[in-house]
């Protein structure tokens, strides 16, 4: 049930951060959704949540990770709230205020993206374990390394996408075209390799620090 509740966030994250692509109204939805699936998740994992938020936890590379990640989610859900015009017209922002109130949100849920990648990661092997139990299947040993290599190609492939896409470009002018649908869809294939790229450095990363 986690295993299949897991894939649907991230069927849902994957396409948030470009607007362009789904456009505004869908991406308004897509976050009802998103936050609908991520609240579930928290309350699957709510006595964590509440030690986390009453720092009774020691710190942590996760503990950290799952603190940024929950402020930035708080920011990403409150600006959208403010500038939304589909899903949750209440404040309907307009003018000056709204363009810096976007960008804020624009900049936060770009980060959030990011972050939930390295918090994927973390969990990674936990997450391929269940689906492989789910399927009855057994990876053999040889082939660990050709997933290391893998992953160690989309960590490249996420930094060149990274310094190429110029995603702080993106962030700023997001309201304007990346070159029609091709360009948008090139976005969208960036983003996705960034997130792979966050994945995969935190599983490595995890792996190096369960062997001190």
């Amino acid at each position: 049930m986690r295993i299949l509740l897991y894939i649907l966030i991230w069927a849902a994250i994957l396409f948030l951060p470009n607007r362009l692509l789904t456009t505004e109204p869908i991406h308004e939805y897509l976050g009802l959704i998103f936050l609908l699936l991520g609240g579930i998740h928290l309350v699957l994992v709510r006595r964590y949540l509440r030690a986390l938020v009453t720092l009774r936890l020691r710190v942590t590379p996760l503990n950290t990770v799952n603190s940024v990640m929950l402020i930035l989610l708080l920011v990403v859900i409150a600006t959208g709230i403010m500038i939304s015009l589909y899903a949750v017209p209440i404040v309907r922002l307009r003018g000056l205020t709204s363009i810096y109130v976007h960008g804020t949100h624009l900049a936060a849920a770009v980060l959030f993206y990011l972050i939930v990648g390295i918090h994927a990661g973390f969990h990674w092997r936990v997450i391929w374990n269940g689906i492989l139990r789910r399927l009855s299947l057994r990876i053999p040993e040889g082939l660990s390394r050709v997933f290391d290599a893998l992953g160690i190609l989309l960590i490249i492939a996420g930094l060149h996408a990274f310094v190429t896409t110029h995603i702080y470009e993106k962030i700023l002018y997001e309201h304007l075209s990346f070159g029609g649908i091709v360009g948008t869809w090139q976005y969208q294939l960036d983003l996705a390799l960034i997130f792979a790229a966050c994945t995969s450095c935190a599983v490595f990363f995890e792996r190096l620090r369960m062997r001190k």
